[in-house]
């Protein structure tokens, strides 16, 4: 918002030497007054689809593509992978294998992307041009090893080349954060929209969300993996803070212990704790546990159901903080109420016995 003062002319009556009358006039500057935007984009994450399972699947293997296909009401997001799942010498031939599954088959409600090789591979080009043909089809890429924002621009230009601009614009960005490098610049990469030039002015960022690679990560700075992953947190928690700052979301790290779900219900707990909003699978076994565990336990329903209730209440009283159960109720508790809420509203209604199971 802009608001203008505009310049207004005085005339100012004096009196010279010789006690005759006169005016003087005076005219005051133009000064504009621009009101800062709204920089805090937090809240833009609940307009999103949910993305707890991120679910990757070689596009090279029609078995598990077809496997993705059959658990696809339980998956958010089905991830056909061009990259790392495939060796170098089939890469033809995943592509050819995700052009005709996205074609002919029907991925339910799931989100379908498609990991694309990195921009200094040398195969992304390659992967756009089958794109081009099957942009109407899928709804975005995952991005690996971005480290800087031309990438994403590098990426937006051959898309727009091969696909056109419209069909271009509609698909969703993921850009994977694998490297020192790819961390220290998180914000440029956030925004990396604000460098791009073009002739229309048509330079709204694509990006939805930003997903750590824990394992290249640790390749990349030489740190040692282990069970606790505490040599993780700093990465994870900036991962977090710059989606969310920028109203993006964050999907946690895969769990490589895939047969062991003790060790995947601590690990995804560990990463809801941390403000992540999903988790990559690699294994049919981890969609469930995954699911539930991103899900916000009924005592912690309840409870924010009953923040919104009495915050209603409070302030058509005319009341700020308020007090629930022993605890001071302010705006930032209303606002963390309301989130969960929203994250509720996309499971299905629990049942009484699930009820009666979490209230012993």
């Amino acid at each position: 918002m802009i608001h203008i003062l505009k310049s207004v002319k005085k005339l100012r009556p004096l009196i010279n030497n010789n006690n005759k009358l006169f005016f003087s006039s005076s005219t005051t500057t133009t000064t504009i007054i621009k009101k800062p935007g709204i920089f805090n984009k937090s809240q833009n994450i609940y307009d999103k689809p949910l993305r707890r399972v991120f679910f990757n699947v070689p596009g090279s293997d029609k078995r598990k593509i077809d496997k993705s296909l059959a658990l696809s009401d339980t998956i958010d997001s089905i991830v056909l992978d061009l990259e790392d799942g495939v060796s170098v010498n089939r890469k033809q031939e995943a592509r050819d294998t995700i052009q005709k599954a996205v074609v002919e088959e029907s991925f339910g409600k799931a989100e379908v992307l498609i990991r694309v090789n990195s921009v200094d591979s040398g195969l992304l080009e390659d992967d756009i041009d089958m794109i081009g043909k099957i942009s109407s089809y899928i709804d975005g890429l995952v991005i690996p090893k971005v480290e800087h924002p031309d990438h994403l621009i590098y990426i937006t230009q051959l898309l727009r080349e091969k696909c056109g601009e419209s069909n271009a614009n509609n698909l969703k960005f993921m850009a994977c954060v694998e490297s020192a490098i790819s961390l220290i610049n998180l914000k440029e990469i956030c925004n990396y929209n604000e460098k791009m030039n073009s002739s229309n002015n048509n330079n709204k960022s694509q990006l939805n969300a930003l997903i750590f690679a824990s394992e290249d990560y640790c390749a990349d700075t030489g740190i040692t993996r282990t069970p606790t992953a505490t040599e993780l947190l700093y990465a994870r928690s900036s991962v977090v803070n710059h989606a969310v700052a920028n109203g993006l979301q964050a999907i946690d790290m895969v769990c490589i212990n895939y047969k062991n779900s003790e060790v995947l219900k601590k690990e995804t707990h560990e990463g809801v704790q941390l403000g992540f909003h999903g988790k990559q699978a690699i294994h049919p076994n981890q969609i469930d546990i995954i699911n539930q565990s991103f899900r916000p336990s009924l005592e912690k329903f309840n409870f924010a159901t009953k923040i919104v209730e009495q915050n209603e209440i409070h302030q058509s009283q005319g009341k700020g903080a308020f007090e629930i159960d022993g605890k001071m109720i302010d705006m930032p508790m209303v606002k963390w109420a309301r989130n969960i809420l929203s994250i509720e509203n996309f499971y299905p209604p629990r049942d009484s016995e699930e009820i009666e199971q979490q209230q012993q």
